[in-house]
C-alpha cells in the first residue's frame, strides 16, 4: 500500500519539531502491522501491513510503516547533506 500524500510533509514536519529523531537506530524491527499508529504519517499500521519499530534516544519507541521508514531515512540524508 503506498503511502499517505501528506505523509513527506508530516515526516518532515516531525523531525523539524523534535518528534521523529534523526539519528540511526541501533537496531530496527520489522514485522506485521500492530493496529497502532505510525509515527509518520499519523495512520494506522494494520497486521496486512509491514512495520517498523526502534528505540529511539529517548527511550521512546518509534513504529512506521515501511514507506514511512523510507521517507524518514530520506529526510535524515538530506538534512545530513552530500557525503
Amino acid at each position: 500500500m503506498p503511502f499517505h500524500p501528506d505523509a513527506p510533509a508530516r515526516i518532515a514536519a516531525k523531525v523539524e519539531s523534535g518528534d521523529l529523531p534523526l539519528d540511526l537506530p541501533r537496531r530496527m524491527w520489522a514485522g506485521r502491522g500492530s493496529g497502532k499508529s505510525c509515527n509518520g504519517c499519523g495512520e494506522v499500521i494494520d497486521p496486512s501491513q509491514v512495520e517498523y519499530e526502534f528505540e529511539a534516544a529517548d527511550g521512546h519507541t518509534v513504529r512506521l510503516h515501511l514507506g514511512c521508514a523510507s521517507l524518514l531515512e530520506a529526510e535524515r540524508r538530506r538534512r545530513a547533506g552530500p557525503t
